[in-house]
C-alpha cells in the first residue's frame, strides 16, 4: 500500500513553492490565504520539517523542499495529462511526439500540459529517444524534437528555441562562495553530462579563462539530472537557458555569468507538411507558435 502525503495539502505546496508566495498561492488555487497556510503546516507536520523560511513577509522553500517541489510539480502535470486522456477516453485525436529525456521533461512536457487540458480531444503521446539521432526512430511521429536540425524526406524542419548555455548552481553555493571571475567556479565541484564532454572546456575558453587542467566532477547521462544536482547543492552545471526558465525565476537556481554563454544549433521541430492540413495538427501547431513565438 503506498503511503502519500495529503493530497490537497500537496498541491498547495507546489504552487506556494512554485510561486513563493502564499498570496499568489490562494489567488492560483481560488482559496482564502489561510487555507493555503493551514494546508502548508499540514504537510510541514506529516514531514516533520519546516519546508519554507519566513523572513518578514516573504517566504521562500527551503533546499530540500525545492528538491521535492520538481519531483511534485512534475507528478501532478502527469495526473493532469492522464485525468484528460481518462475524461475523454474514446473520443481523442492522437497527437504523438518524440525528443530526447531532457527537452521532454524540461520542456514539452510542462508546456503540454496545459495544452491537453485545454484541448481534452486531443491525446498528445510523448516519447522519448536516448541520443539525438532520428535514423534510429522505429515509428512515425507527428512531431519531432531534437537540438539541432533534421533532414528527412518530405519532412519541415524549423529552429524553434535558441540554446544559450550557461553556468547555474544553487543560490547558496553562491552566497556562501567567492565568486567574482568566471575562474572561480573551477574550485567548485564540476558536474559534467556524458553527452557534452567538452561543454566546460568550451565554456571556460569562452569565458577567456585559460591554462586550466582537465576539471574532474561527477558525470550525468542526462542534462535533466546534472540540473536536478546543481539545484540539491550539488556542484555547478551547464544548463540551457531555455530549459531552466522556471528554475531561475523561482530561485531554484542562480546563473553568475550570465552574459557568458555556449550557443547551441538551436532546438527543431520536424513535421510533415500535410500534419498542418489536420485540425487538431493545426491546433498543435498554432499553440507552438504561440508558445515559442516561432511561425510555423
Amino acid at each position: 500500500m503506498r503511503r502519500l502525503p495529503p493530497l490537497n495539502a500537496l498541491k498547495t505546496f507546489e504552487a506556494v513553492a512554485r510561486l513563493s508566495s502564499i498570496t499568489r498561492a490562494a489567488e492560483e488555487l481560488g482559496v482564502s490565504h489561510s487555507s493555503v497556510s493551514q494546508q502548508v503546516r499540514v504537510l510541514e507536520n506529516y514531514f516533520g520539517q519546516k519546508l519554507f523560511l519566513r523572513e518578514g513577509r516573504s517566504i521562500k522553500p527551503t533546499r530540500l523542499a525545492l528538491a521535492y517541489m520538481e519531483q511534485v510539480r512534475t507528478s501532478l502535470d502527469r495526473i493532469a495529462v492522464a485525468s484528460a486522456e481518462l475524461t475523454t477516453y474514446g473520443k481523442q485525436r492522437a497527437i504523438t511526439l518524440n525528443a530526447t529525456p531532457s527537452f521532454a521533461m524540461r520542456w514539452l512536457i510542462p508546456k503540454t500540459a496545459d495544452f491537453q487540458i485545454t484541448n481534452p480531444t486531443i491525446d498528445i503521446k510523448i516519447s522519448t529517444s536516448t541520443d539525438d539521432s532520428i535514423d534510429t526512430l522505429s515509428d512515425t511521429f507527428d512531431l519531432v524534437f531534437r537540438r539541432d536540425r533534421m533532414e528527412q524526406r518530405d519532412h519541415i524542419c524549423r529552429r524553434i528555441l535558441d540554446d544559450l548555455q550557461t553556468p547555474v548552481l544553487a543560490p547558496e553555493i553562491l552566497r556562501n562562495h567567492k565568486i567574482d571571475a568566471p575562474e572561480d567556479l573551477s574550485k567548485l565541484t564540476i558536474l559534467h553530462m556524458r553527452s557534452r564532454p567538452t561543454a566546460w572546456e568550451t565554456w571556460f575558453k569562452l569565458a577567456g579563462v585559460e591554462g586550466l587542467p582537465p576539471i574532474d566532477g561527477p558525470v550525468f547521462d542526462h542534462f535533466f539530472l546534472s540540473l536536478q544536482a546543481a539545484i540539491n547543492g550539488h556542484g555547478v552545471a551547464i544548463g540551457s537557458k531555455v530549459l531552466i526558465e522556471d528554475d531561475l525565476e523561482a530561485r531554484r537556481l542562480a546563473a553568475p555569468f550570465p552574459d557568458h554563454n555556449i550557443e547551441g544549433p538551436g532546438y527543431h521541430v520536424m513535421y510533415r507538411p500535410e500534419f498542418a492540413d489536420d485540425r487538431a495538427g493545426e491546433l498543435v501547431l498554432k499553440w507552438l507558435s504561440r508558445t515559442t513565438g516561432v511561425d510555423l
